[in-house]
């Protein structure tokens, strides 16, 4: 993304920055070597999941699942590169779902539940589905015996639906899980006992088996803290361990995934400590459980998603995010590969309210426009949002780092990683540098040397680069006095801060080892791109979409699910007022990697017409176009 049109906004940022930094520590010089020639194993991108609880009443959840602010927000969440997050976990699903009877019969209306499962599949995610809610309030009581089969029935409708609609290699990858946090009794009318619970648990297993036996079911999703406390959680696990199944009355009952939740308590290190006391724990007590993967699907830096916390706002949030998911593979990951660790997620896919707008936990800031006729909402990726952008481009190996436990309990984290992509090859430095939620600032000088790279081929680095200067839209907002309703020139302000800043490159390379000197801010975020040439230029485009936010203002998704190489300089949104054919301009004025483009018009202008993207390599070879949608309002 480049702002060489942007020199006066950024020297105000710098400005106002050096003005409220406080806390400001000495800097620190690291000489960090990676040799690619040295592959230390596989690596997954364990990360790539959010999640979301709607608001009160239950019932009525579906006005905010459907909402256009929701449906802006899944399109933004979506529009990470590389299928960058791929779940939505999602409270109180079931309550989208209105029962019909028929005498003794039910009958399931999923209307509802259908749009949002839609909405989701449009922009390449899937739903965490917490079997969670109660349709219609229907149930009561789960040590009933009828409504333990009519649970069963329903659970097993859900999943056949579709599976019917949407194919079983899609529903197959969903995460079915229980109930979330049942140790805090919000049961929705519901009277859980525990041997309830391990009926409905059965429940849920049996009718999701019914529907495919591929369909996965974990749980509990919850704190899981120490006994005596949380007993539905360690229940549950000594249920699946040894307990008696409900409906086959066969000793132990199927976990395909144990999950819980430990936040941070405003540390990145209390995450992974919490962590590993309760993983042993369910090793010591449950030796059956020992080769189940394991979850924390609320792995948030600090409880409580709408406190507002001034950290929330800019790449502070960011960083500290990432040096979680550093310290979870350098300290997890690669020393305990038998704990089968598989999967962190951040609780932020939620939608701010006024009069709060950056500083609660979310993925992008929701301004809602009361004063538009119609009344509509605008939504600004935040930098937390973005950082997950810089993390997709991370390969599939990691690779030798010297001296990497030195960096292991410091504010500066980093991974390096490699992968191979048909004929070409890449490799990713990722470097944080984060004092958590602390107001430490500084600065650190970085010699990086990167050895190994193949004799053979032609070369292109790039550094991105996010910190409070780069990619910051927060304080872009604060520049312009924070406006409660910006103009749509504020709004085109922010949204050009709204990905990581290209601060180097595309720069061609001949060595077979790369020096470069960098410094890193403290909080920020930086990347090395290292890509070989590709015999061919990148793939198609595809699954465009069109959503009006405006008369003025469209909002176009796209999916790059066809292109294999990582090395993407830009999308190249074009529109034509004329025809299909032509001619074309244009319309991102900035360079962009991620996979949604707000457009925006001036009043005289239109937004009809036609559309059509691209992607650009590094190289500046133009993939093949998208086919051309056509908008009509």
């Amino acid at each position: 993304m480049k702002y060489a049109s942007m020199p006066f906004i950024t020297t105000l940022l710098s400005l106002a920055l050096a003005v409220t930094q406080v806390n400001m520590v000495a800097a620190k010089h690291w000489d960090l070597k990676v040799n690619l020639s040295r592959s230390t194993g596989e690596f997954s991108h364990f990360w790539k999941s959010t999640g979301f609880c709607p608001p009160d009443p239950h019932q009525e959840d579906y006005k905010y699942f459907l909402s256009d602010d929701e449906k802006q927000n899944l399109a933004l969440i979506g529009s990470v590169p590389r299928n960058g997050i791929e779940q939505v976990r999602i409270h109180w699903l079931l309550d989208t779902v209105t029962v019909m009877k028929d005498g003794s019969q039910l009958s399931y209306n999923f209307t509802l539940l259908d749009e949002l499962i839609k909405n989701l599949w449009i922009h390449n995610l899937r739903p965490g589905f917490e079997i969670m809610g109660n349709p219609s309030n229907h149930f009561t009581n789960f040590e009933d015996p009828s409504q333990i089969h009519e649970w069963k029935s329903l659970v097993q409708s859900v999943a056949e639906r579709y599976i019917e609609l949407y194919g079983l290699d899609y529903v197959s990858q969903w995460n079915f899980e229980t109930w979330n946090e049942p140790d805090h009794g919000d049961f929705d009318n519901l009277n859980f006992t525990i041997q309830g619970f391990m009926n409905y648990y059965d429940a849920c297993s049996e009718g999701l088996k019914a529907a495919h036996p591929s369909l996965k079911f974990g749980g509990p999703g919850g704190s899981c803290k120490d006994p005596p406390q949380s007993p539905i959680c360690w229940t549950l696990l000594q249920h699946c361990s040894n307990g008696t199944n409900y409906f086959t009355k066969e000793t132990g009952v199927r976990i395909d995934f144990i999950s819980f939740h430990h936040k941070g308590e405003g540390s990145s290190k209390h995450i992974l400590d919490t962590e590993l006391e309760t993983i042993k724990r369910i090793r010591s007590n449950y030796p059956l459980l020992a080769k189940v993967p394991i979850f924390n699907d609320e792995g948030d830096p600090l409880v409580g998603w709408s406190r507002p916390q001034w950290w929330r706002a800019d790449t502070t949030y960011a960083a500290v995010v990432t040096k979680v998911i550093i310290q979870h593979q350098h300290l997890l990951i690669t020393p305990n590969p038998n704990y089968l660790y598989t999967l962190i997620s951040n609780d932020n896919g939620f939608l701010n309210f006024y009069p709060t707008f950056f500083e609660q936990r979310t993925l992008n800031t929701r301004f809602q426009m009361n004063n538009t006729k119609p009344n509509s909402v605008q939504l600004i990726k935040k930098p937390v949002l973005a950082v997950m952008g810089l993390l997709a481009r991370l390969g599939d190996r990691l690779v030798y780092v010297e001296d990497l436990k030195k960096t292991e309990t410091t504010d500066l984290g980093m991974l390096a990683t490699l992968e191979f992509v048909n004929t070409s090859w890449s490799a990713a430095v990722l470097i944080s540098n984060s004092a958590d939620t602390s107001l430490f600032t500084g600065l650190d000088e970085i010699s990086l040397n990167v050895s190994g790279i193949p004799e053979v081929g032609s070369y292109i680095y790039v550094v991105y680069l996010l910190d409070r200067e780069h990619g910051n839209p927060h304080q872009v907002w604060l520049l312009q006095g924070k406006p409660i309703f910006p103009t749509k020139e504020q709004f085109d302000e922010m949204r050009t801060h709204q990905e990581a800043v290209r601060v180097q490159g595309p720069t061609a390379f001949t060595q077979k080892d790369l020096a470069l000197k960098l410094a890193l801010k403290k909080p920020g975020i930086m990347l090395v791109h290292m890509c070989q040439k590709s015999s061919a230029p990148p793939g198609k485009v595809h699954n465009v979409t069109l959503y009006q936010v405006t008369s003025s203002d469209l909002l176009v998704t796209w999916s790059d699910s066809y292109i294999a190489t990582p090395c993407i300089l830009t999308f190249e949104l074009e529109h034509s007022t004329q025809s299909e054919g032509g001619p074309y301009t244009r319309v991102n004025k900035n360079d962009i990697t991620f996979t949604s483009f707000v457009y925006s018009t001036e009043a005289s202008e239109t937004i009809q017409g036609w559309y059509r993207v691209r992607a650009v390599d590094y190289w500046m070879r133009g993939g093949v176009y998208s086919n051309v949608i056509h908008y009509t309002a």
